[in-house]
């Protein structure tokens, strides 16, 4: 079903061909801002941005990404920086990348908007990893979610099933075991693990930010529970 022989394009230059990577790169980190926007929008509204994206996307021309907490890895979040090298006057690429990029913060507001202060409240996040199923911490969401809580006064705790404690301590975190007493959750990386969990893994839970949109609301009752693009669900 290859539109051309062997997949391969020839655009006819190197240039070409350069562009041709950092253009589809760029759409998905601009695509993926634009639902973040969205996300954050339909958070004040009190409306499901999963549901209302659903909806859009029935429309044959509309392809709008998934919202999260973080972009990570080798590509996305680095080769719109490239792009941006060469045409520095690129606004909707530089806003979208500064958009995305402040995702991490934002999840650590919620989490406050649910539980006060964060000063001295102990908090795991939960993936080292920058999406589920994939060992890599290449521009994880964990870094600048752990940044964000450390400069509200958290005491930070970093988990991942992926992940040895060792492994762990050595990139400067702090290893959470479940069943541990913690005051709050941030689900950073959408590890098939962490899809059952409930409040009974994390004694003593306040609050939950989801930022990934795995974990089942009805596993936390009672407890204020947070989605990316969606109001406060379970208080």
């Amino acid at each position: 079903d290859l539109v051309e022989k062997n997949g391969v394009w020839n655009l006819g230059t190197s240039e070409a061909s350069e562009m041709a990577k950092l253009a589809e790169t760029t759409y998905r980190d601009v695509n993926i801002a634009l639902a973040n926007q969205f996300a954050i929008f339909a958070e004040g509204a009190n409306i499901d941005i999963v549901k209302v994206i659903a909806a859009s996307n029935s429309q044959p021309y509309s392809h709008i990404h998934q919202p999260g907490i973080a972009v990570g890895g080798h590509c996305i979040p680095i080769y719109p920086r490239f792009y941006l090298w060469n045409d520095p006057l690129a606004t909707v690429v530089r806003s979208a990348r500064e958009a995305n990029a402040a995702m991490p913060a934002h999840a650590v507001k919620l989490l406050a908007e649910s539980l006060g202060d964060l000063a001295d409240k102990n908090v795991v996040v939960l993936g080292v990893s920058y999406r589920g199923g994939v060992k890599e911490s290449a521009f994880s969401g964990v870094f600048g979610t752990v940044a964000a809580l450390l400069s509200r006064g958290a005491v930070v705790h970093v988990h991942d099933p992926m992940y040895t404690d060792k492994e762990i301590s050595a990139l400067g975190f702090q290893p959470y075991a479940l069943g541990s007493p913690i005051d709050a959750v941030i689900l950073q990386a959408d590890h098939a693990e962490y899809k059952s969990l409930s409040k009974k893994d994390f004694p003593g839970v306040q609050a939950v930010v989801d930022g990934r949109r795995i974990f089942a609301p009805g596993n936390f009752e009672g407890i204020p529970f947070r989605n990316i693009g969606q109001g406060d669900i379970r208080s």
